[in-house]
Formats: structure tokens, sequence, C-alpha cells
């Protein structure tokens, strides 16, 4: 259980959790692992609970069962999903896939209700991470309606380059495929925007590595 109880505390909005809390919902969690490509859980479903990623990447998307997929995120170790579902009852608006080999925590969500009911702290942190979700989607929706694919693409890998941002150097572990589908494009469209992006001179791409040549013109690019 110790181990557990790092791993949720690691985790964005649980990591505000007092000691007793953390440990009392590793002890009714599950620790589950999922090979590369390995659903996690289907569009439509009902699920038992959130999902904590300790380990790997899971892919979170939508599909309009034709063939269309809209990448939501590719969440990372620390990060969840299916908090909506555990909160609102009902099934899930989108699917998660492993993204190479992954493992997961599964809190059950009786225990997680149970704790938010009689507990104002956790609500209180669970509220601030709900809000964090909707900033998310609301910068998702500017992205895909307001702005070109090219300028999708340079805010893709700012977004990426953020996370070590004393590097320049971007080096990608999804494929173009599933890097277009996170900004709503086409894998030719994503290779396009890539050489135009290294023609202006803001990047050099020789994908999966991406450099950036000049951070500050790529985040005025980005904008628009």
């Amino acid at each position: 259980m110790g181990q557990a109880v790092v791993n949720l505390r690691r985790v964005d909005y649980l990591a505000g959790l007092p000691q007793a809390e953390a440990e009392e919902l590793a002890s009714v969690s599950e620790l589950r692992r999922y090979s590369d490509g390995a659903p996690v859980f289907n569009q439509g479903e009902m699920i038992p609970g959130i999902f904590v990623v300790v380990q790997g990447t899971l892919k979170v998307f939508r599909t309009d069962g034709r063939g269309k997929v809209q990448v939501l995120d590719m969440l990372q170790p620390g990060t969840c999903v299916g908090e909506v579902q555990v909160f609102d009852g009902g099934p899930t608006a989108s699917a998660a896939e492993a993204h190479g080999d992954a493992e997961c925590w599964l809190i059950p969500a009786v225990a997680l209700k149970r704790m938010a009911s009689r507990n104002t702290a956790v609500s209180e942190v669970i509220i601030r991470h709900f809000a964090g979700k909707v900033r998310h989607l609301i910068q998702l929706v500017e992205t895909l309606s307001l702005h070109s694919v090219p300028e999708r693409v340079a805010q893709l890998i700012l977004d990426y380059q953020s996370r070590n941002p004393t590097r320049t150097l971007v080096e990608f572990q999804e494929t173009q495929e599933d890097l277009a589908q996170c900004i709503g494009a086409s894998r030719e469209a994503f290779s396009r925007a890539l050489r135009l992006l290294a023609d202006l001179g803001l990047i050099q791409s020789t994908f999966p590595v991406v450099r950036i040549l000049d951070v500050p013109k790529l985040q005025r690019y980005a904008r628009g």
C-alpha cells in the first residue's frame, strides 16, 4: 500500500489530500497493467472509477464511428481520467487506450464520492481540478476553431518544449498520426506544417526530433 500512497499523492489534484485520505484511497485501489494499444475503457461505457497513470501514457480520444478520431489528451504519469463519469454517473464521453505499456491505479468511484461527501477539503481539491479540466477544454476548442494547422503544430511543439523549458530540442514519442489527431488534422497536413515551419526558419525537423530555432518567434507564430 505504501507505494500506492506515494503514487496517488503525485496526482495533480490528489496531491493536496491529507495523508489519511490518501492512505484510505490507496487501500481500496487496484493496480492495472495494459500493453501497447490495449483499451482501458471504450467510449460510451460505464466505468468503475478514476484511472491514475503511474507508468507509460494513456491516449484519451473520441471517435465518430466512421474512422475520424480526435485526441483529447495524452496523459502522462501523475494525471488521471474518468473524474467526470465518477461524479455525474453517466457513460464515458471518450475512450482511453495504452500508448506503449502502461500502469494505472484504479480508484473506485464509490470510495472517492464517499470521501468527497464527508470532507469539504477533499471536495475543494476536486472542484479545483474540474476547473482546470474546463480551462483545458476551452483552450482545445479555441485551438481547433481559431487557428490554422501550422499554428496548431507550432503550439503543440511549444507545449512539449514547456515540459523542459531549458531545452529547445523536442523529441516526440508519438507518431505523426497520433500528434495530428491531437490537433484535429490529418497526418499529411501535420507533415506539411512541419515543412512550412522549417521553411520559415522557426524549427529544424528530423521527425521525431524537432529543434526550435527561435522560441519567441515560434510563440508569436502560434498565436496567429
